[in-house]
């Protein structure tokens, strides 16, 4: 019982920030129909600048908050300058797919020579509380809470604020949405600021519950991606569920299997759901 309440926690910590990661892929491929890929460089950068931010003395707020910042420049500077010009250019998707997986490989050479090649840890500790024979620390329950609580406000400003609508009508058909009067390349820089900046956050949780590795871009890309297809492309709620689940077969193959098996259950799950539904667990939605 024990192990199985050890595994439930972990599930949850681990799979909110799989799922904060796949959410801001979900976000930016259901309006720009671009799997932006490289949102995981994206991610293993502002990780990157959280760690030097707290190294250099800013307290933790101050640290994410420049982190988050970090990760929407990054994200809204690959969209104006790669994304926007190809699409003008009327791109077919292997363009995007070679841009996206260029920037993903730049973005971990970009680490190296910021912050070098070297792993990092934050080694920050919180306060453990025993849970019905398990162990939660209170950085960990806070991830989880957090995590929860940015789901229903993303949630939320999708289904009733203004801008949502517009990215809906905009993921639904663009062309349409331009002749209702919708500026669609705003639309499309918002949803870069907006899923960018859940990858912001989900790189500080990261930070401070991993260790950091200037190459670590890759894994984050393919488990968010993983994530996305096991819940349905397009589907926030679908990426919650397939990050949840993700996380739950790691863990369980790391206890079980051993931990080498950990990153290979992600390619496993992958592989698995484009082979036999490659539509998802709750289809090709729209957020």
């Amino acid at each position: 019982m024990d192990v199985l309440v050890q595994l439930t926690i972990h599930t949850l910590i681990t799979g909110s920030i799989y799922a904060l990661i796949a959410s801001g892929l979900v976000f930016i491929y259901a309006t720009t129909r671009v799997f932006h890929l490289a949102h995981g460089g994206v991610v293993a950068f502002s990780a990157y600048v959280f760690w030097w931010s707290h190294t250099i003395g800013f307290p933790l707020v101050v640290a994410g908050l420049v982190a988050v910042l970090s990760s929407i420049a990054l994200g809204v500077f690959m969209n104006e300058a790669v994304y926007e010009p190809l699409r003008a250019r009327k791109t077919k998707s292997l363009g995007y797919l070679i841009a996206t997986i260029a920037m993903l490989m730049m973005s971990g050479a970009f680490i190296i020579l910021l912050f070098g090649a070297q792993g990092q840890t934050l080694g920050f500790s919180t306060t453990v509380y025993t849970i019905a024979g398990g162990t939660l620390s209170l950085l960990q329950g806070v991830i989880i809470l957090s995590a929860a609580v940015l789901f229903v406000l993303l949630w939320a400003g999708i289904r009733f604020s203004r801008f949502g609508k517009a990215m809906r009508a905009t993921a639904d058909n663009e062309v349409v949405a331009e002749v209702l009067g919708i500026d669609t390349r705003q639309v499309r820089r918002r949803t870069f600021i907006l899923g960018s900046a859940l990858g912001g956050v989900a790189a500080i949780f990261y930070a401070l519950e991993f260790n950091l590795d200037p190459n670590m871009g890759v894994m984050i890309a393919v488990k968010g991606l993983t994530a996305a297809i096991i819940g349905g492309p397009g589907s926030i709620v679908g990426a919650i569920v397939g990050a949840l689940l993700l996380s739950g077969v790691e863990q369980a193959s790391v206890w079980y299997l051993g931990s080498t098996w950990r990153n290979a259950m992600a390619f496993i799950l992958l592989f698995a759901f484009l082979l036999v539904k490659p539509t998802g667990l709750l289809g090709r939605g729209r957020y």
